[in-house]
């Protein structure tokens, strides 16, 4: 880790990118719902945001 960097940077997300899984690291994926391809932001990202508004229980 690079301790010349400030607490704030090294909490953004994305910076922690390189200690990833590869499995987990943004790329495309299909939608669990409509199965269009999306940017992913990592595994626990699997709704695009089409599908994800549509499922909002804060709507």
């Amino acid at each position: 880790m690079d301790k010349d960097r400030s607490v704030e940077e090294r909490r953004r997300p994305g910076l922690d990118i390189e200690f990833r899984a590869p499995t987990d690291r943004p790329t495309k994926r299909k939608c669990m719902s409509c199965a269009k391809t999306f940017e992913s932001q990592g595994w626990h990202n699997r709704l695009c945001n089409s599908c994800r508004t549509l499922s909002s229980p804060y709507e």
